[in-house]
């Protein structure tokens, strides 16, 4: 029986990264070349290389040991909402990943962290600032409607997806009204 942890090998680690960078870069360059050489008017190559990015931010943020769960929850709110957009934008834009999936990926954002919430009573402090970022980050879609345009044709999804925010939000509130505020007082000295 040890006592100590089991210490990772940091050049393995490091070689097994570099391997993995160079096959995803091989990956890319053979889907570019094969797009190139078979049709040049869907480019489903960015698709494949948006999908290797998205991968690599996800390990390369997942590998650090002491992540808050609330902050995975933030970067993979982020990192799916841009790679929905790209993936859209690529195939010729037709307004589903505005209209709907960012919607979804927001509703399952806040639900997870009002779940979060009431889960860990007594380690909700360290999750404050990263529902606060992803509440704002809720209202972006709405403001977008609100503010008029085009953008978002079927608000449908993104008046939920606001409203589970706010509902999310206003819970947290309710719940650990006074240990917010002073977790917010001292993260940002107000």
């Amino acid at each position: 029986m040890t006592l100590y942890p089991k210490v990772r090998n940091i050049k393995q680690v490091n070689l097994a990264i570099i391997i993995s960078m160079a096959v995803s870069i091989l990956i890319a360059l053979i889907c570019v070349i094969v797009n190139v050489c078979t049709s040049t008017k869907f480019w489903w190559s960015l698709i494949v290389i948006a999908g290797i990015i998205y991968c690599w931010v996800t390990a390369l943020y997942s590998v650090h040991r002491n992540i808050n769960i609330a902050s995975n929850v933030m970067i993979q709110t982020i990192a799916i909402s841009v790679l929905t957009l790209c993936i859209d934008f690529i195939i010729g834009y037709s307004g589903w990943a505005i209209n709907l999936a960012i919607p979804i990926i927001i509703m399952a954002a806040n639900v997870t962290l009002l779940v979060l919430t009431i889960v860990s009573i007594k380690r909700y402090y360290k999750y404050i600032i990263y529902h606060i970022i992803i509440f704002i980050l809720s209202l972006i879609p709405l403001v977008i409607y609100i503010s008029g345009g085009d953008i978002i044709v079927r608000p449908i999804f993104t008046l939920i997806a606001s409203g589970i925010a706010i509902v999310a939000f206003l819970l947290s509130l309710l719940l650990y009204g006074k240990s917010f505020v002073e977790e917010l007082d001292r993260r940002l000295h107000l």
